[in-house]
C-alpha cells in the first residue's frame, strides 16, 4: 500500500506505506527502514513505524533504535549535497510480516517556496495492492492543475467549507515487465502530477532572482584567464568553454542552497571546481563582461524533451547548460563535458530537447537550438589472406570519427594513457579476429579544432580460416559495425518507443585481398525507411572483393506502433550484411599496398576511408527477397561451359547446312 496526502497551503505532505515481506530475501532487504531527506529545507515528523503480524502490531518508533547518517550517497559521482538518511533497524522480522510506516514532510525550498508541486509514481516492478494520492487546497487558490498517465485512475473532486480535495485511488495487481531500450523521456509507469506554478516563465524568473544575487559585483574579466579578447567571436567563446571544461574539475559541494543556487563565481574561479550550475554561472558572468549575450538554461537529464509535455515544476530539472547568442546564432554548451573538440557551431551537446532559461525576461521553455548534425563513425578494414597452413594473414584497420564519437574516443585515450589505449584496442582485435599479434605500433591522430579522431591498427592474424580438405578454405567475416552498435528490437508487440543512438551515420568497408579471386561483378541495394536508411554495395572485381555498408538514423526514437515495421526493414538489412568467402588453399597472400600501415594525409575526410557512392544507382531492396545479381556474377563457370557447347553445336549444324547447300 502506498499513500500520499499533500496540503498545498501548509507545504506539508503525509506519506504512508505498508509492505508485505513475502520471501526471505525481502526480509533481508527490507528489515532496515530508511528515509532520505535534506535537513536544510525539510522537517520530518514520524507518526509510526511498526510491524504487523497476524492481529498484532509491534511498535518500532524507538529513538534508541534510530540512526541519523550523513552518508553522501552521490559521493562516487563527485556530489556532496548535505542530505541525511534516517535509519531504523527493525528487530525480529519474519516472512509474512507487514512493515508499516507513516510520516510527514514539511518543505520550504528556496526556489519554489509557496508553490505546490506533487509528482507521484507507482513503482513498475512492485505489486501494489492499493495506492492513493490526495491534494488539499483552498478554493480561493488559483492556478491548480493536474496531469496523469493514461493508465492512472480517474480523479475525484470534493469541495466543502471552502476547501477542495483532488484524489486518485487505484491498484497495480501485476508487475509491469520492463522493456529494453525505452527512451528516458518516456514514463513507463503510472504517474500523477499536480502543480500550481503560474508558468515556466515564473520559475525561470524566480531562479534568475536568486542567481543574480550571487557574484553581482565581481568583474572576472580582470583576471588574465578571463580577459576580454580583442574580438569576442565564436572562436573566443569556444576557447572559454574548453578552458573551463579542461581546467575546472567537476565537484558539487552544496551545503547551503539545496542544489539550486550557484556558488559565487569568484570562489569557483579560485578553487577551480564546481558543479554544472557553478561552472555555467562562472562562464555566464565572464561572457557578459565581454558584452556577449549569455544565460544559464536548466534541463532534465531524465525527462529530457518530455518536460515540455508536463506541468511546470522545479523538480523536473537536474542539470544546467550555457546558452550563448552571437549575432542570432544561438548555441548550448555543456561545461561538465571534458576534452571536447569542434568549434562554436559543432561542439556536441546531449539531446535534451527543451530547457528553461534562468532569465527574468524568459517567457517559456526554449527548444534546443543545436543542429542535428550527423555524428559519423567510419571504419575501413583491409584483410590480406594467406591460405597456407600455419601462415599468418594481415589486417589493416582504419577508423575515422567525429562528433560525440571523437569526444568519447579522446576521453578514453586520456583516461587510459597511450599504452593502455593500445592494449584495449588489441583486446578488441582478439575478439574480432581471433589469434592476434600487433604488426606495427598503434597510430593516433587528433584534430581537436575539427573534432576528428583517427586510429590506425595493423595486426597479424592466424587460425581464423576453416580448412576444407586443403583444397579450399572458408572465411566468415567479423561482425559488421551496424550489427554491432545498432540494436535489433525483439520480434514482439511493444508498448513503449524504441530509442536510437541519433544522430548517427555509420560506414563500414571490408576489402578482402587473396590469391585466385576472379571477377564476379557486383550487387547494390538500399533500404529506405522513415526511421533509418541503409545501403549495401558488394563489389567483386578480380583480386580484391569488398563489401561496403552505410546506415543513417533519422530519428531519436521509433514510436511503439512503428517498431514492427522498423524491425522488418532493419532485420532485412542486417541479413544481407554477413559474408562468407571461399578461397583456394595453400596460397600466399598478395603483395601489400604501398600505403599499408600509413595514416592517410592529414585532413582526409570520411570519403577517403569509405567513399560516398551514387545512391541513385542502388535499387530499392525487396524485403525478404535475395538481390538480383549482376550479369557477370550470374554467368558462372558451369553456365559458360553450357553456352560454349551450345554455341559449338550450332556452329557444326550451320556448317553442315552450308556445305549441303553447295
Amino acid at each position: 500500500m502506498l499513500a500520499r496526502q499533500t496540503n498545498a497551503e501548509l507545504g506539508k505532505s503525509f506519506h504512508a506505506s505498508a509492505v508485505r515481506l513475502e520471501t526471505a530475501l525481502a526480509v533481508q532487504n527490507q528489515s532496515q527502514w530508511k528515509l532520505n531527506f535534506d535537513p536544510r529545507f525539510q522537517h520530518v515528523t514520524l507518526h509510526w513505524i511498526r510491524v504487523a503480524r497476524g492481529g498484532e502490531q509491534i511498535d518500532h518508533l524507538n529513538r534508541e533504535r534510530m540512526r541519523l547518517i550523513q552518508r553522501e550517497t552521490q559521493l562516487e559521482h563527485h556530489v556532496i549535497n548535505g542530505s541525511w538518511t534516517l535509519l531504523v533497524v527493525l528487530d525480529d522480522v519474519r516472512t509474512g510480516d507487514i512493515i508499516e510506516a507513516g510520516y510527514t514532510v514539511e518543505q520550504q525550498h528556496p526556489i519554489n517556496a509557496g508553490w505546490c508541486e506533487v509528482f507521484f509514481g507507482v513503482p513498475a516492478q512492485v505489486v501494489v495492492g492499493r495506492f492513493r494520492v490526495a491534494v488539499f487546497f483552498l478554493a480561493s487558490r488559483t492556478g491548480m492543475a493536474w496531469k496523469a498517465s493514461s493508465d492512472a485512475p480517474p480523479r475525484r473532486e470534493t469541495a466543502a467549507d471552502g476547501r477542495i480535495s483532488w484524489s486518485w485511488e487505484g491498484a497495480q495487481p501485476t508487475l509491469r515487465d520492463p522493456e529494453d531500450n525505452t527512451p528516458g523521456s518516456h514514463l513507463d509507469y503510472i504517474w500523477i502530477q499536480v502543480s500550481d506554478l503560474p508558468g515556466w516563465n515564473s520559475l525561470g524568473r524566480r531562479a534568475a532572482e536568486q542567481w543574480e544575487t550571487v557574484g553581482s559585483g565581481v568583474k572576472l574579466e580582470a583576471r588574465p584567464e578571463f580577459a576580454r579578447p580583442p574580438l569576442p567571436d565564436g572562436a573566443a567563446v569556444t576557447r572559454l568553454v574548453r578552458h573551463i571544461q579542461d581546467n575546472f574539475r567537476y565537484l558539487s559541494i552544496d551545503l547551503a542552497t539545496g542544489g539550486w543556487v550557484p556558488t559565487d563565481p569568484e570562489t569557483v574561479s579560485r578553487q577551480r571546481f564546481g558543479d554544472c550550475k557553478d561552472l555555467v554561472w562562472l562562464a555566464t558572468k565572464v561572457l557578459r563582461g565581454w558584452g556577449v549575450s549569455a544565460r544559464p538554461v536548466l534541463v532534465g537529464s531524465g525527462f529530457r524533451r518530455g518536460v515540455a509535455s508536463l506541468l511546470p515544476m522545479a523538480g523536473l530539472f537536474n542539470h544546467a547548460l550555457l546558452e550563448v547568442d552571437l549575432a542570432g546564432w544561438r548555441r548550448w554548451f555543456d561545461l561538465t563535458a571534458r576534452s571536447q573538440g569542434g568549434d562554436y557551431f559543432s561542439l556536441s551537446v546531449g539531446l535534451f530537447g527543451w530547457g528553461l532559461p534562468v532569465d527574468e525576461s524568459a517567457d517559456d521553455l526554449q527548444e534546443q537550438p543545436n543542429p542535428s548534425m550527423p555524428h559519423q563513425y567510419v571504419m575501413r578494414e583491409t584483410i590480406y589472406i594467406d591460405t597456407r597452413k600455419g601462415r599468418s594473414s594481415l589486417v589493416e584497420q582504419r577508423l575515422w570519427m567525429n562528433g560525440y564519437h571523437a569526444d568519447n574516443m579522446r576521453r578514453t585515450r586520456l583516461a587510459q594513457g597511450t599504452d593502455g589505449f593500445a592494449a584495449e584496442w588489441l583486446k578488441h582485435a582478439e575478439k574480432r579476429y581471433g589469434k592476434v599479434v600487433r604488426h606495427s605500433p598503434s597510430q593516433w591522430r587528433d584534430d581537436r579544432e575539427k573534432n576528428v579522431c583517427e586510429v590506425l591498427e595493423t595486426y597479424s592474424i592466424s587460425n581464423f580460416l576453416t580448412n576444407e580438405g586443403g583444397k579450399r578454405v572458408t572465411y566468415d567475416l567479423p561482425t559488421n559495425l551496424a550489427i554491432q552498435f545498432i540494436a535489433l528490437p525483439p520480434d514482439k508487440p511493444r508498448r513503449t518507443p524504441w530509442s536510437l543512438p541519433y544522430p548517427l551515420e555509420m560506414r563500414h568497408l571490408v576489402t578482402v585481398i587473396a590469391p585466385k579471386m576472379g571477377n564476379r561483378g557486383w550487387q547494390r541495394r538500399k533500404w529506405t525507411h522513415h526511421d533509418f536508411f541503409g545501403s549495401l554495395s558488394d563489389l567483386r572485381p578480380s583480386k580484391a572483393w569488398s563489401k561496403s555498408s552505410r546506415v543513417v538514423l533519422n530519428v531519436q526514437e521509433v514510436a511503439a506502433d512503428g517498431v514492427g515495421a522498423y524491425r522488418t526493414h532493419l532485420f532485412d538489412f542486417f541479413k544481407a550484411i554477413p559474408w562468407r568467402i571461399y578461397l583456394p588453399g595453400n596460397r600466399a597472400h598478395p603483395k601489400l599496398d604501398a600505403n599499408f600501415g600509413k595514416l592517410l594525409p592529414e585532413g582526409a575526410g570520411p570519403d577517403a576511408y569509405v567513399p560516398a557512392e551514387d545512391l541513385s544507382k542502388f535499387p530499392e531492396a525487396v524485403l525478404g527477397q535475395p538481390p538480383k545479381r549482376h550479369w557477370r556474377e550470374r554467368l558462372t563457370a558451369s553456365k559458360m561451359l553450357r553456352w560454349f557447347w551450345l554455341l559449338w553445336f550450332l556452329i557444326i549444324i550451320l556448317g553442315a547446312v552450308l556445305s549441303g547447300s553447295k
